[in-house]
């Protein structure tokens, strides 16, 4: 009866927040394409700003907060205290996921493709945040299938990410927090969902660090939207698995799913080159 009221309350509350979600990306649309910026010096540092380039962090702020509000509804809380700490895991991909959609709808031509774009992105999210909620309780082949739809969407929005900044005129300082938020965030929950590595947060913030480093110097040379993103996504992938699992003693060719993701990086870069 407790589990009835409480799938009866996380369905109405996820409602509502898919709703939210919906109009929230919709009014996107009707942002300027060429909005007003401020100037701003701070310290020698000269800075433009506009109300857009808050919109994304605005928006995925809000989901987390609603997030918690739903994920509350779970009946594992009716046994124990909520713990903010043991949800955060559960967070990130939301959040970093609303973000990410909402820096692509914002960069994105208002056209029909737009609404294409926004309807993929929100089916998305949805799924995520559906996936999030099984998984804080889930075990056995249910939380497998639940980790390998969050782990592929969560970088195939990484990938979108990535292909949209190229693709963009923002400033290289807010690329640089988009990059390093969105890649911790999607690197920390690839190794939340794997058992037996320690300092997860240290090796997360390692490879979001280097990876950002990489988007930057990459920034600035001639290379396709897509191929950019394909070998972002694949460096990240790549470099969270090979730090995860490295051992001091352990050779190169011990690292055997970091070793084949690098090379499938490179076959794609190539493909998508000549194609």
């Amino acid at each position: 009866m407790e589990r009835n009221s409480s799938e009866i309350r996380y369905m109405n509350r996820f409602s509502i927040l898919l709703a939210f979600l919906a109009l929230s990306f919709a009014l996107i649309y009707l942002l300027p394409a060429n909005p007003v910026v401020d100037s701003l010096d701070i310290l020698g540092f000269h800075l433009e700003l506009s109300f857009q380039n808050f919109v994304p962090f605005l928006l995925a702020l809000v989901v987390g907060v609603g997030c918690v509000w739903v994920f509350y509804a779970h009946p594992i809380w009716s046994e124990k205290t909520l713990n903010l700490i043991e949800l955060l895991p559960h967070l990130m991909l939301p959040f970093i996921s609303t973000m990410i959609l909402s820096v692509v709808l914002n960069q994105s031509a208002r056209s029909g493709t737009w609404w294409v774009v926004y309807a993929v992105g929100f089916l998305i999210v949805g799924l995520l945040l559906r996936a999030e909620y099984v998984l804080i309780e889930a075990t056995g082949i249910v939380t497998l299938g639940y980790s390998i739809l969050v782990i592929s969407f969560s970088f195939g929005l990484f990938l979108l990410l990535t292909i949209s900044l190229k693709n963009s005129e923002v400033r290289v300082m807010a690329q640089f927090l988009f990059f390093l938020l969105s890649a911790f965030f999607v690197s920390y929950r690839l190794l939340s969902l794997r058992t037996g590595i320690n300092e997860k947060f240290l090796t997360a913030l390692i490879a979001s660090w280097l990876v950002t480093q990489l988007a930057i110097v990459l920034h600035y040379v001639f290379i396709p939207p897509i191929q950019y993103g394909i070998l972002l996504s694949g460096f990240l992938y790549s470099l969270t698995s090979y730090l995860s699992l490295y051992q001091e003693n352990k050779k190169w060719h011990q690292y055997p799913e970091a070793m084949i993701m690098s090379i499938v990086t490179v076959v794609l870069v190539v493909t998508s080159s000549i194609f």
